[in-house]
């Protein structure tokens, strides 16, 4: 099959994702098992061996499985799993719009309204996007939290004198990264994303906030947007190290 796929054919992979997963953690399949071959697979479900490939990809995602070339793929410890697997991707929506997956409605949602402000940068801030220190920037910070009571802090920096380009974003009102993303679409700008990633000390502060215990590290993820190779926007999300994973997608 290619890379156009029926829903169909997308439920079936997922379906026997979820198989294999129950049993995964149910034991049924042990850890350090080698999991069939993707023709056995195939036969058991009645299904094309892509499709087998697409739900072992979907739980290697997951830290469920191990897949080490020319040997199969083999099933992990549960100590091994990632209790926490944040998507860190970049699509276009039905109107050209981009979508960060991280922070758009739908699992988060704001602690308090988000604050918005202007600063100055000191010298980190100036080096990543290669401007003098003391250039005015717009911030924003944002508490948000899932569900599951996982919680993530998310800073935005718009340089001032790519603000005054787009005027309204800076009337006073909450700027989100995707409000940014869609005023320079409209301008004719054609947007480069780049993420770093970086483990520190949580301060006081962030291990408060964050709800991380002592001893755990915080992952720090940095997304700086750029068109024609001039950064625009940068983005740094905070949150707890402990039996988190990061999953990137390398295309938009």
């Amino acid at each position: 099959m290619g890379e156009n796929k029926t829903t169909a054919d997308k439920m079936t992979y997922e379906r026997v994702a979820d198989v294999l997963r129950e049993q995964i953690k149910s034991g049924q399949l042990a850890p350090a098992t080698v999991l069939p071959s993707e023709r056995q697979f195939a036969e058991t479900y009645a299904v094309t061996r892509e499709t087998i490939r697409r739900a072992i990809a979907q739980l290697r995602t997951e830290g469920l499985v191990q897949v080490l070339h020319g040997r199969g793929a083999f099933v992990r410890r549960p100590g091994d799993w990632p209790t926490q697997t944040y998507s860190r991707t970049i699509t276009v929506d039905g109107d050209g719009n981009y979508v960060d997956s991280e922070s758009t409605v739908g699992e988060w949602r704001d602690i308090q309204p988000p604050r918005m402000y202007q600063t100055n940068a000191e010298a980190p801030l100036a080096l990543a996007f290669g401007v003098a220190q003391g250039t005015v920037f717009h911030a924003s910070d944002r508490d948000l939290e899932n569900q599951t009571g996982t919680r993530i802090f998310v800073r935005s920096y718009l340089p001032d004198f790519v603000a005054t380009q787009f005027p309204d974003l800076v009337d006073g009102a909450y700027v989100s990264a995707r409000q940014t993303y869609a005023a320079a679409r409209n301008a004719g700008m054609q947007l480069d994303f780049d993420d770093y990633v970086a483990a520190r000390n949580p301060t006081p502060d962030d291990a408060h906030s964050l709800r991380i215990p002592d001893g755990i590290p915080m992952l720090i993820t940095r997304r700086i947007v750029a068109s024609e190779g001039k950064p625009i926007i940068m983005q740094e999300t905070h949150r707890s190290g402990e039996e988190t994973q990061l999953h990137y997608r390398p295309s938009i």
